[in-house]
């Protein structure tokens, strides 16, 4: 039955391995100082023996000596015990007391790894450090016996506020940064004429859906009736202008004619007045023919006049629509800066909230901040021939002996309103 055991012990550690090479791309696992084997002997089951593989790279095993096993896969390794261990002669007590030489069969010798070099897990976990290998061991393992995911391992047995309150201020902050992340949304909506803007609530929220939803309508209907306004405001000031500009055509044409009947006046008084000089037209005709120039003289100074003035209010009412929208620019800017600004200052205090609602010893990933995607990045550290490489992994990623396992949290903090 040992026998029996023993060989399928080495059967599945030649497996695994072999899939945990495959996984690693660095071949069939070698062994390595550290790694402990399991030398056993089936007729002799109380000559089974553990060996540590040591920095020299052998191992110590009774009536055979050192044996140079290092860099040797776990098939080569039971390769060579079945070639070594024939060639030695070998007693076993019988129950009387007695000692026999028994022969041994290569069949007879069974060698597998027994226990593996340590794995080391550090970074942003609850329990970094040394840990025990296992066959098969993927990173999302490594992680848990290391207690998880965690920024604040050292905060264990922290006294400090009352976490409801801590809580309470977290959800306030996104309160203030859903307003402001919406706000800015709107304005930059109607600086670009716009009637409608992204109402997705940002990425992370702890806020029910419905209260983002109320706050993005509150600013849609805000920006429906500011753009409603500014257009009926500039609606009235092109109709001014148009009828200013209708005024002023009218005004050219009947200028255009009281000059014609300026100029006929001017003719008829030089007629008048030579006739008058010449005794053949009474001074009563003289006078009516100087106050009808008169009249025309003075409706035409008064048609130029008028023509001057609605000239100028057509020029009022241009500047005033240029003025408008100007006015309103810098005004949208000027508020889109300060809640830019706001939204700077929320984003900060979010961060500081987060850290302090992590739970003492939290074996979870940080909450989320606004406008950033938090993630967890794993880096192994493995040593391949007598080189150390660093490779990136995830938590389905198949760990080898040896390895160190580096979790860190990143972000990409990249605010969706100042986008």
């Amino acid at each position: 039955m040992a026998f029996t055991k023993r060989t399928v012990l080495a059967s599945v550690a030649v497996m695994s391995l072999t899939s945990t090479a495959a996984a690693g791309d660095t071949g069939p696992y070698q062994l390595s100082p550290g790694d402990t084997v399991e030398i056993g002997i089936a007729p002799i089951p109380e000559r089974t023996q553990r060996a540590v593989v040591q920095m020299d790279g052998n191992i110590a095993l009774p009536e055979v000596g050192m044996v140079m096993v290092a860099g040797l896969t776990a098939t080569q390794l039971q390769t060579r015990m079945q070639a070594l261990l024939p060639t030695k002669i070998f007693h076993a007590r019988l129950p009387d007391g007695r000692e026999q030489m028994v022969v041994v069969q290569p069949s007879d010798v069974t060698a597998v790894i027994a226990d593996y070099r340590p794995i080391y897990v550090m970074g942003d976990v609850l329990t970094p450090g040394q840990q025990a290998y296992r066959p098969l061991m993927t990173v999302r393992q490594a992680l848990a016996v290391s207690g998880g995911f965690s920024l604040l391992r050292s905060r264990a047995g922290q006294t400090g506020p009352d976490p409801v309150d801590l809580r309470r201020d977290y959800e306030t902050l996104w309160g203030d940064y859903t307003k402001d992340y919406f706000h800015a949304a709107r304005i930059r909506a109607e600086l670009q004429d716009q009637a409608d803007f992204d109402k997705q609530t940002p990425q992370g929220s702890p806020l029910s859906p419905s209260i983002g939803a109320a706050i993005a309508q509150a600013e849609a209907d805000a920006l429906k009736i500011a753009l409603g306004d500014f257009q009926q405001e500039q609606t009235f000031l092109e109709k001014g202008e148009k009828d200013a500009a209708d005024q002023i055509d009218v005004l050219q044409k009947r200028e255009q004619v009281e000059a014609e009947g300026v100029k006929a006046d001017q003719e008829d008084l030089a007629r008048v007045t030579k006739v008058f000089e010449s005794g053949n037209l009474t001074n009563n005709r003289l006078a009516d023919v100087r106050r009808a120039l008169l009249l025309s003289s003075s409706g035409a100074l008064q048609t130029s006049v008028e023509l001057m003035r609605a000239r100028r209010q057509q020029e009022d009412y241009v500047r005033q629509h240029e003025r408008n929208d100007n006015q309103r620019r810098i005004g949208l800017l000027t508020d889109l800066k300060d809640t830019n600004a706001r939204l700077a200052d929320v984003t900060a205090k979010l961060h500081a909230a987060s850290e302090k609602l992590q739970p003492s010893g939290a074996s979870a990933q940080p909450l989320p901040m606004a406008g950033e995607t938090i993630r967890a990045q794993v880096t192994i550290v493995r040593k391949v021939g007598n080189e150390w490489r660093k490779i990136s992994a995830d938590e389905d990623t198949i760990v080898m002996p040896g390895d160190t396992v580096e979790a860190k949290f990143s972000s990409d903090l990249q605010s969706a309103a100042i986008r």
